[in-house]
């Protein structure tokens, strides 16, 4: 078992990267279904960066989803998670969202003793199903859509309460300039110095603003991996998956986050993130404040996109190549963006947060 940092002990790097420790078996993954859920069914163990996550098929019934969080995972943390998941199935039943499946007691979640000081929190859904959105054909339909859905998750989360929704994590945007120790980590000069920037432009145009702008739960990892889409239709969003980095921030960060991660792979990257823009302009607005600190904030998320990889793959070196798996296209697209005048930008993304564009 090894362990990473927390915020405690390095200035902000690695709060919520925890511990990485072994994996639950699937013979075990089936026990807890058979003893705590009374599922008969066969455990297929599903990637995971820190979890054990398994797909549970019956022979005649429908699939679930049986997580077993890293014992590095703070149990409220972990119970957010949960109480989330159960506020939207009241508050927004449509929502295309894992379903909450109790134990035979009845409770939404429990405790598993794995071994000496190692509790995992375990949590079985409904089973989501669908191609993510990052491993196939993206449209400009389903990307209005994923922006749709942001803005209808956003709603059903806006009076979400929870002790534990204030919890740190390193992909937390507020927290960003606690991670400039980690900067080090740069093999390149040059991307050393263009995150620099980035991380010195929040400081001057986004910090001063933070305290006046709309907190709420989010996502906060709006991505094409948590993005499911019907594979025989590629417009049609069919879930979305993966709340663990979720907690209580600034709502234009998890606008930007879905934003920046539909950036093209062309010349003008920038066209994918106003699908997304104009597709959740649609259903919320944002307000003039929030708009005008959208660029610094997709910026932002950039930034932590190529630099919290870069400080994990140098303390876990043999997982480099998956952890940095996705840097070589945020490279690309900094440069792209790089071409383009600040000024034009700024109002490419205004024009399609105005709900006329929907």
């Amino acid at each position: 078992m090894s362990l990473a940092f927390t915020r405690s002990e390095t200035g902000g790097i690695g709060a919520g990267l925890t511990v990485v420790a072994p994996l639950i078996d699937p013979q075990t993954a089936e026990r807890i279904a058979r003893e705590r859920y009374g599922i008969e069914a066969g455990a297929t163990l599903l990637p995971g960066e820190k979890d054990s996550n398994f797909r549970l098929a019956t022979k005649e019934g429908p699939s679930f989803f049986l997580k077993v969080l890293s014992p590095g995972e703070d149990a409220g943390v972990s119970n957010m998670h949960t109480q989330a998941l159960l506020h939207t199935a009241r508050r927004a039943p449509s929502l295309p969202l894992p379903r909450i499946v109790p134990t035979l007691d009845g409770l939404p979640e429990f405790r598993l003793t794995v071994g000496a000081g190692d509790e995992r929190t375990v949590r079985l859904t409904s089973f989501s199903y669908g191609r993510a959105q990052s491993g196939g054909e993206r449209t400009a339909v389903q990307r209005r859509e994923a922006g749709l859905l942001m803005a209808r998750l956003q709603e059903a989360l806006v009076d979400f309460e929870h002790p534990s929704a204030d919890h740190e994590t390193s992909w937390d945007m507020r927290g960003v300039l606690g991670l400039r120790p980690a900067l080090g980590a740069f093999r390149e000069a040059a991307q050393r110095r263009r995150v620099e920037a980035s991380l010195e432009r929040f400081e001057a145009v986004l910090a001063p603003r933070l305290a006046t702008l709309p907190f709420q739960v989010v996502h906060n990892d709006f991505g094409g991996d948590n993005i499911l889409v019907d594979p025989d239709a590629p417009d049609r969003i069919t879930g979305l998956i993966d709340f663990g980095d979720m907690v209580r921030t600034a709502r234009v960060f998890d606008v930007a986050i879905g934003a920046a991660y539909q950036f093209l792979a062309g010349d003008d990257p920038l066209a994918g993130a106003l699908d997304v823009l104009s597709g959740y302009a649609a259903a919320r607005a944002l307000t003039p404040d929030e708009i005008a600190l959208l660029p610094v904030a997709i910026e932002t998320r950039m930034a932590m996109r190529v630099l919290i990889p870069e400080w994990r793959a140098e303390r876990f070196p043999d997982r480099r190549a998956y952890i940095t798996r996705n840097s070589a296209a945020v490279w690309h697209q900094f440069d792209r963006l790089d071409r383009m005048a600040p000024d034009e930008i700024a109002a490419r993304i205004a024009a399609a947060c105005q709900p006329s564009r929907s």
